[in-house]
């Protein structure tokens, strides 16, 4: 929020914001990642080199990484519901950061005002 917006035009765009994370659907927290495992035949082509696919979703809780095994037929819409986190995610760092310039031109346009009466007050009267 680098230039100076009415307070009323911050409200607008967070109430637009918060529209749209209104619409936000199903989330999943984390990344997905594509791996490849061997399954432990021998003579299967992954012992040659050649791995097989597999899925999982990764995340951090307090300071570790878990990780969850996503099964291929449901890959395409975890990979939507983290997308809809991310966006959701944006969204509100979005809203909180209206909120925040709502609440430091609110300070300001106190402050001013104050400074105002106490040099209306200091004035000798004509």
């Amino acid at each position: 929020m680098s230039q100076k917006l009415s307070v009323g035009v911050m409200q607008a765009r967070r109430d637009a914001r918060l529209k749209v994370l209104a619409g936000v659907g199903p989330v999943l927290e984390g990344s997905l990642a594509e791996i490849g495992v061997r399954c432990g035949n021998p003579r299967c082509r992954c012992a040659r080199g050649e791995k097989h696919r597999s899925y999982i979703l990764k995340r951090h809780v307090r300071g570790k990484t878990q990780n969850l095994y996503v099964p291929v037929d449901l890959v395409k819409e975890a990979r939507r519901w983290v997308e809809e986190y991310r966006r959701a995610r944006k969204v509100l760092a979005e809203i909180s950061e209206l909120n925040r310039a709502i609440i430091r031109a609110h300070v300001s346009t106190k402050r001013a005002r104050a400074r105002n009466r106490a040099a209306a007050e200091r004035r000798p009267p004509k």
